[in-house]
């Protein structure tokens, strides 16, 4: 009689990649939707500007990145997108993202006259962890388990 051993390490590595790949997009996408929740309750302001109202319009999440510490993904707004004016061809000197940004770390509002610092990312970060975390687990298990049971022989 003769048994073979056999190393499938090489599979379960691949498996365990892919599978940490789709996690990651998972609590991601449940930190995004966290984050557009918090904005339907409502902006920075009063919503009396439109470009408050633009904010959650554009926020996103990057597809998964593989670096050297692993899989990471990116939640917020990207620069560059212009702010939307009623007027035909007015141009704000911000981007939605700069405007975000300006909110979140607080500034000398013109209008109000006053400092104002809203925070909305970090704390929605924060009270989402525990979600995060467990939508993270639930999809590595899920998908950890096809692959290694589909790839053995």
């Amino acid at each position: 009689m003769t048994v073979q051993v056999v190393d499938r390490s090489r599979s379960f590595l691949m498996a365990y990649r892919e599978a940490s790949r789709k996690a990651v997009d998972a609590a991601a996408n449940a930190y995004e939707v966290n984050v557009k929740r918090r904005f339907y309750q409502g902006y920075y302001t009063s919503q009396a500007f439109r470009s408050t109202a633009q904010i959650v319009q554009h926020i996103q999440r990057e597809p998964p990145v593989w670096t050297a510490g692993g899989w990471h993904s990116l939640v917020g707004i990207p620069m560059g997108i212009p702010v939307k004016v009623a007027k035909l061809g007015a141009k704000r000197p911000f981007s939605v993202g700069e405007i975000a940004l300006a909110w979140e770390l607080g500034h000398h509002n013109i209008f109000s006259r006053r400092y104002e610092r809203v925070e909305i990312f970090k704390p929605v970060a924060l009270n989402s962890l525990d979600q995060i975390a467990k939508t993270y687990s639930r999809v590595l298990t899920r998908f950890l388990n096809q692959g290694v049971s589909g790839g053995a022989s």
